[in-house]
């Protein structure tokens, strides 16, 4: 039950995952709260927008302004409060190099939360700034199978999660090959997690801890296996409890299982 060799890749690497951010909603001083790029041969969707990140982009070799979309799973603190600070980094980005952005910026996320997204960005008056690039809002209606958005390398399909507020997870299929990986964003335990993850190639799931619509290592790695996964990557977990998170999976899933690392870059 060791990680397998081949979790992880060059960020360089053809269609990959870079885990941004690993940390539950009291992120600290070594950690960013969770959220991931999706990323196949330089360009990404953003999933979720903690932190500050331009600078974190860069930090791993992603040209910031080759973004496809963003899409944030929930309204929590911990998954959007960056995201102003990242349309402002886009923009000034765009803006100094000479390179402004000309066609819409999509964001998605669930009704609820999207409503709350554009009041939020709202209040900085960004479509006032000079040549500022607009943006495209959609909905993440919570029916299983909801299909988010498709472009030439990526088909992205949605299901509902079991969380406090209206939440989403996210299954990415590489149109090239086929491969999918799963996110399960902020959830319980809970089977349309489980249906919208059979047979991935990659479960990103949280391991925050069980209760307040949070799992644990053990219910992740049991979702995992009974989402007949290939392997597991456990995301969103508090400092104090990494020690035990790999025991605590492997008593439940048995295949690859590895605790995501700051900035580290997955195959899949």
């Amino acid at each position: 039950m060791s990680a397998d060799p081949g979790f992880h890749a060059a960020a360089t690497a053809d269609t990959s995952v870079i885990v941004l951010g690993t940390a539950a909603a009291l992120a600290d001083a070594e950690r960013a709260n969770t959220y991931l790029a999706v990323v196949r041969h330089g360009r990404y969707w953003l999933v979720d927008c903690a932190d500050s990140p331009i600078g974190r982009l860069q930090r791993v070799g992603l040209d910031p302004l080759a973004v496809r979309g963003v899409i944030i799973t929930h309204f929590h603190p911990d998954h959007v409060f960056g995201l102003p600070i990242y349309l402002m980094g886009l923009y000034l980005l765009g803006f100094f190099h000479k390179c402004v952005r000309r066609e819409p910026l999509p964001i998605y996320a669930p009704p609820e939360a999207l409503q709350l997204v554009r009041a939020m960005i709202g209040l900085f008056q960004m479509q006032d700034w000079t040549e500022m690039f607009s943006l495209e809002y959609h909905p993440i209606e919570a029916r299983s199978g909801w299909a988010v958005a498709e472009d030439e390398d990526f088909i992205i399909v949605a299901a509902p999660t079991h969380h406090s507020v209206s939440s989403v997870a996210l299954r990415f299929i590489a149109k090239n090959t086929g491969r999918s990986l799963v996110y399960s964003g902020d959830t319980a335990p809970c089977p349309e997690v489980e249906a919208l993850a059979w047979g991935t190639d990659l479960l990103i799931h949280e391991a925050a801890g069980a209760g307040f619509g949070h799992a644990s290592a053990a219910e992740a790695g049991m979702a995992a296996t009974r989402a007949n996964a290939a392997r597991l990557l456990l995301v969103h977990y508090f400092a104090e409890a990494k020690p035990r998170l790999l025991t605590e999976a492997q008593q439940t899933f048995s295949g690859p299982i590895q605790i995501a690392e700051e900035l580290a870059t997955y195959a899949w």
